[in-house]
């Protein structure tokens, strides 16, 4: 993680970066799925893929990530592909994807709106963040919680994010 310090875990476990990576790519494939059919089909069907994306994300940030279809899809590839096993603290992988909560969130609803370039930019956004978590295990959710101070960065994940 580049030297980042990643500090005061929400949930004290550890996941395996691997399957976060996997995941990543997945997402980016759903998110794929989601531009080609609001260009070809309607926002709005873009919209119900992209609730089915936040659904996914509620999971893995609010819920447990084994419970996860794209989790489970990924543990089943990286085990598939021998991927090396990389355990990371699972506190900031939570946080980000609460952030994926908001933007798959943010994705759903200006699609379900007939809103294609508000929904695109923040589509957009999402992208950039799976490529760069999937290719280069570069979590920008993970650098945000990074940067807050441990003690705010602490409150923020046992108030807000618990």
């Amino acid at each position: 993680y580049m030297g980042i310090n990643l500090t005061c875990p929400i949930s004290g476990e550890k996941r395996d970066n691997s399957v976060v990576r996997v995941v990543s790519a997945l997402v980016l494939i759903i998110i794929t799925g989601i531009v080609l059919l609001a260009v070809l089909i309607s926002p709005q069907i873009a919209a119900i893929v992209g609730g089915l994306l936040t659904i996914d994300f509620i999971i893995r940030g609010f819920i447990k990530p084994k419970y996860s279809i794209l989790g489970i899809l990924a543990r089943i590839i990286a085990s598939g592909l021998n991927l090396p096993k990389d355990m990371v603290d699972n506190g900031p992988k939570v946080f980000a994807a609460r952030v994926g909560v908001v933007f798959s969130l943010g994705i759903t609803i200006l699609y379900g709106l007939n809103l294609f370039i508000p929904g695109t930019v923040v589509l957009s956004i999402l992208v950039i963040c799976a490529v760069l978590e999937s290719v280069f295990s570069f979590c920008v959710g993970c650098f945000v919680y990074s940067l807050f101070p441990p003690k705010i960065g602490c409150i923020l994940a046992k108030e807000f994010f618990k």
